[in-house]
């Protein structure tokens, strides 16, 4: 209580007995302070000189010492001293006065110290033993704490009330049980204490035992009839926290006891469950044993061996299914233990429940299968486990999608190879008509289309809408997929998608490479070409420009794309706003799934490379958000570096970056497309490391030479133990060693080193991601295979070290840029002299003795891998050859940012788990995370059929909770509700009501903001205070038609996204001004809102599609059609109802 006083007074004792000296001399009146410092020194003969010259009562009082306000009696007991105390009380010192910051009393003070000599005086004093500080300890519960067995004995004697609660509501013996000081619950339960009693979490000593494993205290509690099966309020049993945290011997003490193994928590969570989810495995036998219902279900539908699955506990799942739980029970989603299984890509775990008998068809509600979703994730292993249990390979899931759909769309050609030789049907086709084979065209996996043709694949295959596979491959500019077609004779003549033929298409898209392609194969074919301006802008890239040659000044160059990063947003405080907007979806992601290991990391986070034309919180329609999770309950020792005493922990091998562990997926993410709507999402599950390998920069050779200043040096250091950025590993292993190896990650790592850049750094960094990726290796640049961004992040960090601080100056910037691509050069040169058939190319930045290597690339001989790096070597040398005009190319793609600076922040259209919630109809007010469940359930009662008083009711109650950062979807929902129940006054009178509202359209961010100022808190008191929620993104099952709307409406809203059928979005602004524009047509302020659509850059597809079909300028309908096709194709409704308005355009 007083530790600063005892600090101050221990460091400075030589000169506190050096005054006691003086005023024993002195002839004055004794000062507070000087009596102080008799107390302190422990001096009794000054003391008693003191009181001779000054009165006690002058004295006994609150007097400020060394920082600390007390009395002299605070002060004797602080400093241990027990003559002192005693003569004070003696003397009549007040033995009840209360320190002002907490309340205390000497008898706390003495009862803190531990010793009882102290404490003695102050009873016979008459001290109140039941005197309570400010958070209602009383001295007894200061002593029951800290184990003063001894004192406690004194003070039951002295008649201390046994059960006076603090405010928290916890006892003496609440607080003994828990720091399981054994004698002091003996005497406390000796003396009648309720064992019983509740604290104001409603825990009772026995649970607070249970929960830190004191084993002789649990024993003791029992004996003295401590209720076993007493629940907190949120109804965890003493059974249930022990299990949670796996303390053996306190659940078998319990369970031998009687204690209800079935006992369910607030969410229906039983012991096992907790065991089973914390993969706590001779817990979860001792209950098995115990008969504990191994298929006793929580709120949503898991039972215990759900949770196992998902956590990847394999010897409890093996417990689990010998003890009978059914391998078929389904989740209220639909999702069996198989489905999660494959899911997550555990072969062991899939083979152990087909063994078990499990249904290998099972659908989930949605329709999906274990198959369906193991070929979408690419677990090729677990594929071919269910193929081998004669799985049904032609089964259509989600979507009416079949497993080889799913495997074709994300690219998996090792699982449609096993799926095409176990015989499925390759000319499937969905509900629109498309196959397998046009999927693959639109993605642009030519591995997969190789494979389709080699199963006789028909190529010409068409959609519903007439597009085949040469049609979409040549929309979305896929020549490599164009060649394959065209060998396997895919007609490229007389398919014709919206009235034009591929060649056209590639022409006005503008991609070359198929133009060229196709413009060869017809000419083989001897067919006639129809020039037009269009197709004679398609350059062929691989020829040179006239200015290829040209000399330039380096600097001037430096300084103009300096400047133009500058002017698109690439500074150091956009870059932190950027992550800004992460760290606030990333709370946002862990309110909604009650998750607190998720991790929004990646490009998204790191501030710079999400976007590379552009920096405003907006995401490359080729980038995505990587989301982390960390699993509960596994945690991993490193063999050479663990440092973790106190229990026995099982190490691993750790070798080259990754550790030794077997049965996991070799792919670390699980990933889902990407629109210009919402922006793919790659899952990364990951587990626990108990502390990181040593860390390379941070080594003291490398540190002696870093130009990396001091200060970021320091804030990595303090990442290595950070609790909210924890060291991990993830499902990925080096070449050749898939499902044997966990790979160290340094995400965090690299996360504080790239928050930390300065604004020319960070554009270095941007203009090597954009040449690693849209030149180096991009289909229309030098095809390189095998470099990504991370070997561009790793070549930054080593310019980051290598740097001198004077030499990071915007007319630099173009030299800084050759020497990072001279670096990787000559790695990628070095790499070539080696024999290695593996081939790594350079080291980690942050792993000691850990390589990185190419990805993705034929390793199945070094003669192969010697090509491979040669051609990366070839393409680097060009790269640096042409780097000006490369440079002016990247210079002129960029985009400024807007005169506010505004940050788009849409968190319901990306966040990567939209599930739906239960929406509370108990809580007060609503959260902001809970705004997309409100808003879609109301989508979903809206496209009920039920009209009754009741439903109107509950409707009405349920769009009234959103608040005013949701204003436009609230009103928006209010007008449907009115026109659904024929309230069409109603309607109109709300719409008047948001006539001159505005929606936020993003956070402004000027230039003169600082990097110190961007924090998440920030981002999120702005979504609260402005209309923010008003674009979103569900996943439906079946499609909520609004079949009260006009026909136009009910196509848009909700609109699918175009590249996957289950989700769908939903602007309500776009939405408002429609149906001001179908209730009040003469609306101004709607009409110009078309107007505005058409000028403004970040109309999305849904805007762009509604002021079309509103609009009657044949001009403006032009340019609306054109800016529609390049993000997405012309829906049917929207072809027919602008070929009634404009008959000669089409």
């Amino acid at each position: 209580m007083f530790s600063n006083l005892l600090s101050a007074f221990f460091q400075s004792i030589a000169v506190v007995f050096m005054q006691a000296s003086l005023i024993q001399q002195s002839t004055d009146e004794p000062t507070d302070q000087e009596f102080m410092t008799a107390i302190a020194a422990g001096n009794l003969a000054l003391i008693r000189h003191c009181l001779k010259k000054r009165s006690m009562s002058s004295f006994d009082r609150l007097i400020s010492f060394h920082g600390n306000q007390l009395s002299p009696l605070h002060l004797a007991c602080a400093t241990e001293n027990s003559k002192v105390v005693d003569q004070l009380t003696s003397l009549g010192f007040d033995g009840n006065i209360q320190d002002r910051s907490n309340g205390a009393a000497p008898l706390h003070i003495a009862c803190q110290s531990g010793r009882p000599a102290s404490v003695e005086p102050l009873i016979k004093a008459q001290a109140d033993v039941n005197l309570t500080d400010r958070h209602g300890a009383s001295p007894l519960f200061i002593a029951a704490q800290d184990g003063h067995h001894q004192i406690v004995s004194l003070l039951i004697r002295a008649k201390a009330d046994v059960n006076l609660a603090a405010k928290n509501g916890m006892t003496s013996l609440h607080i003994a049980s828990q720091e399981g000081n054994y004698q002091v619950v003996e005497l406390l339960i000796q003396a009648l204490a309720n064992v019983n009693i509740r604290d104001r979490e409603g825990a009772t000593p026995l649970y607070l035992a249970s929960q830190n494993d004191h084993i002789k205290v649990v024993r003791l509690l029992i004996k003295a009839g401590a209720m076993l099966n007493s629940q907190t309020n949120k109804k965890m049993s003493p059974l249930h926290v022990a299990s949670q945290n796996g303390h053996q011997r306190i659940v078998q003490a319990l369970v031998n006891a009687g204690a209800n193994v079935n006992s369910q928590q607030s969410d229906g969570a039983t012991p096992l469950y907790f065991a089973s989810q914390k993969g706590h495995y001779a817990v979860a036998l001792i209950l098995v044993k115990a008969h504990a219902d191994v298929n006793l279900p929580i709120h949503y539908g898991a039972i215990p061996l759900h949770v196992a699955l998902v956590q990847g506990h394999n010897d409890v799942i093996k417990l689990l299914i010998e003890a009978r739980s059914d391998v078929d029970y389904p989740m209220t989603n639909g999702q069996t233990p198989l489905y999660i299984s494959a899911d997550h890509g555990n072969r062991q775990t899939v083979q152990c429940l087909i063994n078990a008998q499990a249904d290998v068809n099972c659908r989930r509600r949605d329709g999906a299968t274990p198959l369906c979703i193991a070929a979408q994730n690419g677990h090729s292993a677990v594929v071919q486990s269910l193929i081998g249990a004669q799985a049904d390979v032609d089964i259509r899931g989600l979507n009416e999608m079949s497993p080889l759909y799913l495997a074709a769309q994300a690219g998996r050609d090792q699982v449609v190879k096993l799926l095409v030789d176990a015989g499925a049907a390759v000319n499937l086709q969905q509900k629109d008509g498309a196959t397998p084979m046009y999927i693959a065209s639109q993605q642009g996996h030519h591995r997969v289309v190789e494979l389709l043709i080699r199963a006789q694949a028909d190529v010409n295959l068409s959609r519903i809408d007439g597009a085949t596979p040469v049609c979409i491959a040549a929309h979305f500019g896929r020549d490599k997929v164009m060649e394959l077609l065209i060998e396997a004779g895919a007609n490229v003549a007389d398919a014709v998608y919206d009235g034009k033929t591929p060649i056209q298409i590639a022409a006005e898209e503008g991609h070359s490479r198929v133009y060229a392609v196709l413009k060869s194969a017809m000419l083989k074919m001897d067919l006639s070409m129809e020039e037009d301006d269009t197709m004679n802008n398609c350059q062929d890239p691989g020829a040179p420009e006239d200015n290829e040659n040209r000399d330039y000044d380096e600097h001037e160059l430096s300084q103009q794309l300096h400047q133009a990063l500058t002017r698109s947003g690439f500074t150091d405080s956009r870059a932190a706003m950027q992550s800004s907007l992460a760290d606030a979806l990333q709370s946002i992601l862990r309110l909604r799934l009650n998750h607190n290991e998720i991790h929004v990391v990646g490009s998204y986070s790191e501030g710079w490379g999400n976007n590379l034309t552009t920096l405003d919180g907006r995401t490359d329609f080729e980038s995505d958000i990587d989301v982390m999770r960390l699993l509960h309950g596994r945690l991993y020792h490193l063999r050479s570096a663990c440092q973790c005493v106190g229990k026995d922990v099982e190490t691993v091998d750790y070798d080259n970056g990754h550790i030794a562990c077997k049965g996991f997926a070799s792919t670390p993410a699980s990933a889902s497309d990407g629109s210009h709507t919402k922006p793919a999402v790659d899952l990364v599950d990951a587990c626990r490391l108990c502390c990181y390998p040593p860390i390379a920069p941070l080594q003291q050779d490398r540190i002696a030479k870093s130009n990396i200043t001091e200060s970021v040096l320091r804030s990595l250091n303090r990442e290595l133990t950070l609790p909210s950025s924890p060291c991990h590993v993830v499902h990925a292993a080096p070449p050749g060693q898939g499902g044997e190896q966990l790979r160290v990650s340094t995400t965090f790592l690299e996360r504080r080193l790239l928050r930390s850049l300065s604004t020319l750094q960070g554009q270095l960094f941007v203009a090597l991601k954009y040449l690693v990726k849209k030149v180096i290796c991009h289909d229309d640049g030098f095809k390189v295979k095998g470099l990504k961004a991370y070997h561009a992040k790793t070549i930054t960090f080593q310019m980051l070290e290598a740097t001198p601080a004077d030499q990071w100056k915007p007319e630099n910037l173009v030299g800084l840029i050759r020497q990072s691509l001279q670096r990787l050069l000559d790695n990628l040169e070095s790499a070539c002299n080696s024999d290695s058939a593996e081939g790594p190319i350079m080291s980690h930045f942050f792993l000691c003795d850990t390589a990185l290597y190419l990805k993705g690339v034929d390793r199945s001989s070094s003669e192969k891998m010697k090509l491979v790096l040669t051609n990366a070597a070839t393409g680097l040398r060009k790269t640096i050859d042409q780097l000006p005009r490369l440079l002016l190319k990247f210079k002129a793609n960029l985009r400024e940012v807007t005169n506010s600076g505004r940050f788009y922040f849409h968190p319901f259209l990306i966040l990567p788990n939209l599930q739906a919630n239960p929406v509370s109809s108990t809580a007060a007010s609503l959260e902001y995370h809970e705004i997309s469940d409100v808003v879609r359930e109301s989508l979903v009662q809206l496209a009920e059929e039920d009209c009754s008083a009741t439903a109107q009711e509950n409707l009405a109650k349920l769009i009234a909770r959103l608040p005013d950062c949701a204003l436009t979807a609230r009103e928006s929902l209010k007008v449907l509700a009115c026109l659904k129940f024929s309230y069409r006054d109603a309607a109109v009178r709300t719409l008047a009501y948001c006539d001159r509202h505005e929606v936020s359209r993003g956070i402004p961010w000027s230039a003169n903001r600082s990097r110190a100022e961007a924090t998440a808190e920030l981002v999120m008191q702005f979504m609260k205070a402005n209309d923010s929620a008003w674009k979103f993104c569900f996943k439906f099952a079946k499609r909520p038609e609004l079949r009260f709307l006009s026909p136009t409406l009910v196509h848009c809203f909700p609109q699918v996204l175009e590249n996957d059928a289950s989700w769908y979005f939903v602007n309500f602004d776009a939405l408002m001004q429609c149906l001001r524009l179908e209730i009040t047509p003469n609306d101004l302020r709607a009409q110009l809102w078309v107007w505005d659509v058409a000028k403004r850059e970040d109309a999305d597809v849904l805007e762009l599609m509604t002021a079309a079909s509103y609009c009657n300028d044949k001009k403006l309908i032009d340019r609306f059609i054109e800016r529609i096709r390049r993000i997405s194709f012309i829906p049917d409704w929207l072809r027919e109802n602008l070929k009634l308005k404009l008959r000669d355009a089409w």
